[in-house]
Order: structure tokens, then C-alpha cells, then sequence
């Protein structure tokens, strides 16, 4: 879909790139650069606002304010949409024709309707996102939901912009956070009494709890076990998948009424069994990335010199150790080395290498697949760009993984991996931990199944009450739908760089700029358009002269520039650009609908297309954030 915005900042940069080259020929200056100058700024100064003045004032040896008056005398028309040009303080403004413009953006949402926020920026590119890769050993607690709501908005962001998007999830199902469940499973209880992901995860910290008292034996026994569920051919192993399964279906559920799906889940003993790390160590090692000391204090290891590493980030000189240790001598892989081998995969350099088979039908209507020691190739991976959400506190981690890639010589797939780091969540003076039970309060237990409970129950208190549900019977689902976007909206409007300070009472506000603020906003305008009797009509050149350039052009304006929102956050990788559009345009729209009357006034034809754009740009924009609008509330 075309940008109504984008199209306008390129009549306007096409026109300054014709005075520029007349005035000063080839300057260096090129039409990508000045179309990147181009701003809206404020409305006193016009629609758009290019400094590109500023930037070629040193070349003219004139001042911007010179050079702007000159490149605007230079400037030939560019059509009907721009009506003039003047300068201020050295920046060049455009004004737009407020009628040609409005038919462009109106015509354009009417005619693309759910279509009308998507971009075409990542056709023909296949991108894995990874998220949110939670051990299957506990429930979702809202310090992860951030994760699982980051993954699941920017997957439907990238979408939009027409990325073939895979959705993985990695199972963790190995390790000593896993060996210490199944000591639990085998010693302390294996018949649970309520949600299984809930249970596990009590469980879970009753043997930490334990392990805290001490115990050798007891430590020895999860060493133990550590070994054999290693080995994917042991009953433990194979016990402890099963127990593992089990967790991920009730953790399914918990997504599932987030909204959240997924197309893979990919297991960390499945990447043992094939071979994944014994091939990328092979790799590593003929490439001459890695060596193997035989004295020393890495003796026996396989390790990747730091001096090498430092040559592609900086930022990890002044280590106190001179080499990170992929395989320690006793054979174990690091994370690092684990990690290093899936990414080969996920970026095509190991071949197909999995066999997959249906996980379960999940409630979006599509198979879930999941990685199995028997099933058949399904074509997963080998893709060219992969977003992986996780935490900041990996972020040493993850860049190690991309240089391994420089060392490779792959620079083109180090700069294809991105690390998505969000910040923690607090929770007003608590630090969540699953592993000490810190997520298991008085009043109430701090998961995502917790949350989404109060929030519908607040939701449908006040959805009762409303006077106007056509059917009082829908309020358990229109609750559903509120306390959901609450939520989300909540945690997705933070930027992923910032730690959130998770308040219980403002995760549920409906007031300001939130979620069921919006969720209000969109069913008032499917209010008005009921009400008027809308049925889409082409508007005349007549109905436009009744557009004034008060509220309702700067909204008409803001939806134009719809789709240049949706790929800002698509590069950015941060769904809170998504969040802040929205705010915007619901509060442009507050004061549109309360300045200017629209059934009855002269001007309802224009205002109820106007009216019927918001909704629809509304409607898409808040699915990018996985929030589902109702008609009433």
C-alpha cells in the first residue's frame, strides 16, 4: 500500500532535488538525503519541513536562511497537492492542499480498508522471531509476559510490512533448572492437583527451597541427572520430555488467551540429537575460529581468543580473561556454544537438519509444529534475518554470537541478527524470581492467568453497567477484549530498552492513554457511523470544499502517515511507535469529534468518511499491538 504521507514528502523532496541541481549541480547532496530531511513540524510552519538548507549552507557559503529563499525561487510545481513553499530560520515548509490531500488519504484507507497500514519494505524476506523462550518448568509470570507480548506485536509488525515471518519458540529442556524439576517429579510428587505449569513451577521452588538447607546428596542426585538427561536416549530423558510437554500445554493456554500463537517450537534436545553443535564446533574449528589448548589454563577446551572478538566490538575490551570457553574440558557446551550452533541453523549453515510433527491445533486455527526425534522436513530456517527477544541482561551473550558470525566472514549475517533487549520488570519493590517463588504473593500469585482474571473481572464490572450494549449477553466477551487491551497496551507502549515498574492498578487503569481508552475511542466511532446509517460512498469535489484546516486535517493528516508509523517500528524493532500512533490519533480524534459536529452539519458526507478512516486505521493499528476492537461498550 502506498503512504499517503511518504508520497507527498517525495513530491516535495523531488521538487527541492530540481532547485538544488540547477543551483548548486552536483553537491553531494542526493535525493535519498533529501527526502530524509523532510519533518512535519509544527502546524504553524506548514504540513511539511525540510532543513536540507542547513545541510548545504557550508557548500553555497550562504546562510541557510539564503539558501532556503534560493532554492525556493528555484523551485518548479510539483502538481496540485503542494500550494506553496516559504522559509523559516533556514528550514523550507510546504503547505498541502488540504482538499487534494484529504481525497488521496481518504480514497486511499477506503479503497486498502485492512490492507490500508501495510508496507511492502520486507517482501521476499524470510525473518525468524524468537520469542519467548520461557523453560518449561514454571508459568508465565508478568515479568515474562513482556517478552511473549514483544514477540508476538513485532511479528505482526514485520507481517505488515510483508516479511514471511516464522514464530519460534525455543525449548529450553535441558540444564540444571530442568535436572532439578525432575529431582522434584521423582522425590517429592508427581500427581498434580491444578494447572500443571502452576504446579510445576510450586514444585519447583520447594526443591530450591531444599537445596538451600543443604544437602550433598541431594546435589549429587541433580548432577546426576544433569548427565543423563543429556543423553537423549535415557528414560530420565525421555521422562523429563514428557514432563516438559505437559508444561507446555498449559503454558499454550496462558498464550492462547493472550492472543499469542506461535508456527515452531524448536527443542534444545533436539539440537543435541542432531548434532547441531558437534557440526558447528566442526565448522568453527576448520575455520580457524576456535582452538583447543593443550596447557594451560584452557587446556582441554575449546575456546575462541578475546583479541579476536574485540576486534568487532569494542565494547568488550578489558575483560579479566583472555578467552571465551565454547566446550569446557569435561566435554560440556557453554550457552554460548549452544546458542552459536542453532543460529548456524536458523541462518541456513547446517542444512535442514530437523524433523518435525504437529505439537497441536491451536485456537487461531493453525498447527502448531514442534521438532521430534521421528516426523518428516517442513522447510523451517534458512532464513535471512532473525530477531531474537531477550532480555538486556543477554546482551553480552548475543554479541558474542554476531561477531562469531564477523570471524566467519559472515558480516552480512551478524548484521542480520538483532538482539530485540527489553528491560526487566519490577514489581513495586519485588523482584520476581520463579527459582525462590517471589512471584507466589498473599493477596494474589503474580502470573499472566492472574492478571488477565482481575483485568476481565474489572472489565465486565464496568461493561455491565454500560447503557449501551445492544445485547447485555456480549459483556462477558467485550470484557474479555478491554481487560486484554489493558494489558497490552501496558506493557507494549514502554519502549523495550526501559525497565517497567509494573503497577497492579495502572496495568488496569482504563483511563488516559490506554488501552480500553482506545478500545472507547473506536467504538464511539462505530457509534456515530450506526447512528448516521454510514453505507461507503465516493465523495464529490463538492463534499471536500467543507474541509476546514482545523482538527479535522491534522487528523486526516496523521492517518496519512499511517503506514510510515508501522515501518518505523518495523526497523526500530519497538512496538511502543505503534502504541504512541495510537494515542495520538485517538486523542486528535477526541478533539475532532468534540470541536466539530458531524451528524447534522454541513459537512457530514466528508466527516462520516472521515469518521469511517479512523476506524479503520484505528482497527489495524491496535491489531499490531494483538489488541481486538468491539463495536460497543
Amino acid at each position: 500500500m502506498n503512504s499517503p504521507s511518504l508520497n507527498a514528502k517525495k513530491i516535495f523532496a523531488d521538487m527541492l532535488c530540481g532547485a538544488i541541481a540547477e543551483l548548486y549541480g552536483d553537491c553531494g547532496v542526493d535525493s535519498d538525503q533529501v527526502l530524509a530531511s523532510i519533518t512535519v513540524p509544527k502546524k504553524e510552519f506548514g504540513d511539511l519541513s525540510s532543513s536540507v538548507a542547513l545541510r548545504l549552507a557550508r557548500i553555497a557559503k550562504k546562510s541557510p536562511a539564503n539558501v532556503a529563499d534560493d532554492i525556493i525561487k528555484a523551485a518548479k510545481k510539483g502538481g496540485s497537492l503542494i500550494t506553496g513553499l516559504t522559509s523559516s530560520a533556514g528550514y523550507i515548509n510546504a503547505s498541502l492542499d488540504p482538499c487534494e490531500y484529504a481525497r488521496t488519504v481518504i480514497g486511499s484507507v477506503s479503497l486498502a480498508v485492512e490492507e490500508y497500514c501495510s508496507s511492502g519494505i520486507g517482501k521476499g524476506t524470510k525473518i525468524i522471531v524468537e520469542y519467548p523462550s520461557l523453560n518449561p518448568n514454571k508459568p508465565y509470570v508478568v515479568s515474562h509476559l513482556r517478552n511473549a507480548l514483544l514477540g508476538d506485536s513485532m511479528s505482526n509488525i514485520l507481517q505488515a510490512c510483508s516479511y514471511t515471518v516464522e514464530r519460534e519458540d525455543y525449548i529450553d529442556n535441558l540444564g540444571l533448572q530442568m535436572a532439578e524439576t525432575l529431582w522434584g517429579w521423582k522425590n517429592i510428587s508427581s500427581s498434580p492437583d491444578k494447572k500443571f505449569d502452576q504446579w510445576l513451577g510450586e514444585q519447583y521452588v520447594l526443591v530450591n527451597q531444599r537445596l538451600e538447607q543443604g544437602g550433598e546428596q541431594m546435589k549429587g542426585q541433580i548432577r546426576s541427572l544433569l548427565k543423563t538427561i543429556e543423553d537423549t536416549n535415557t528414560s530420565d530423558s525421555r521422562l523429563l520430555r514428557e514432563i516438559a510437554q505437559r508444561c507446555l500445554e498449559a503454558q499454550r493456554e496462558t498464550l492462547f488467551r493472550y492472543g499469542i500463537f506461535h508456527d515452531v517450537l524448536v527443542w534444545e534436545s533436539d539440537i543435541i540429537r542432531a548434532r547441531l553443535l558437534e557440526k558447528a564446533i566442526e565448522l568453527g574449528m576448520s575455520k580457524g575460529i576456535f582452538e583447543k589448548p593443550s596447557q594451560g589454563k584452557y587446556a582441554g577446551c575449546v575456546v575462541v581468543k578475546l583479541d579476536r572478538i574485540t576486534k568487532f566490538a569494542k565494547e568488550l575490551e578489558g575483560s579479566r580473561e583472555d578467552s571465551k570457553v565454547m566446550i569446557r574440558s569435561n566435554g560440556a557446551a557453554t550457552y554460548i556454544a549452544k546458542d552459536f550452533a542453532f543460529h548456524l541453523w536458523k541462518f541456513g549453515l547446517l542444512g535442514e537438519s530437523f524433523t518435525y510433527e504437529q505439537f497441536m491445533q491451536q485456537p487461531n486455527g493453525k498447527q502448531l509444529l514442534t521438532t521430534a526425534p521421528q516426523g518428516k522436513p517442513m522447510g523451517f530456517g534458512n532464513v535471512k534475518k532473525v530477531v531474537n527477544v531477550i532480555a538486556e541482561h543477554q546482551a553480552y551473550e548475543q554479541l558474542i554470537i554476531k561477531v562469531l558470525f564477523n570471524l566467519l566472514g559472515r558480516d552480512d549475517i551478524a548484521e542480520n541478527l538483532i538482539h530485540l533487549s527489553y528491560g526487566m520488570v519490577g514489581l513495586e519493590g519485588i523482584k520476581l524470581s520463579t527459582r525462590k517463588g517471589t512471584w507466589r504473593g498473599r493477596e494474589r500469585d503474580y502470573t499472566a492467568d492472574v492478571l488477565l482474571d482481575e483485568a476481565r473481572a474489572k472489565a465486565l464490572e464496568v461493561t455491565k453497567s454500560s447503557k449501551k450494549l445492544s445485547d447485555p449477553g456480549n459483556a462477558p466477551a467485550i470484557s474479555e477484549a478491554i481487560g486484554l487491551s489493558a494489558i497490552r497496551f501496558e506493557f507494549l507502549r514502554v519502549s523495550p530498552q526501559k525497565t517497567i515498574e509494573f503497577s497492579w492498578d495502572k496495568a488496569l487503569t482504563f483511563e488516559g492513554s490506554s488501552g480500553p481508552y482506545c478500545l472507547y475511542s473506536y467504538a464511539r466511532a462505530m457509534r456515530i457511523l450506526k447512528k448516521a446509517g454510514y453505507k461507503k460512498a465516493g465523495l464529490d469535489d463538492q463534499a471536500y470544499l467543507a474541509l476546514t484546516k482545523g482538527s479535522d486535517f491534522e487528523l486526516i493528516k496523521l492517518i496519512g502517515s499511517a503506514q510510515e508509523h508501522v515501518e518505523k517500528a518495523a526497523s526500530q524493532y519497538s512496538p511502543n511507535v505503534i502504541a504512541d500512533y495510537v494515542s495520538d490519533l485517538t486523542a486528535l480524534f477526541s478533539t475532532f469529534y468534540e470541536s466539530m459536529p458531524v451528524i447534522g452539519s454541513e459537512a457530514q458526507p466528508l466527516r462520516l468518511a472521515l469518521v469511517d478512516a479512523y476506524a479503520i486505521t484505528l482497527r489495524s493499528m491496535l491489531g499490531l499491538l494483538g489488541i481486538r476492537t468491539v463495536d460497543e461498550m
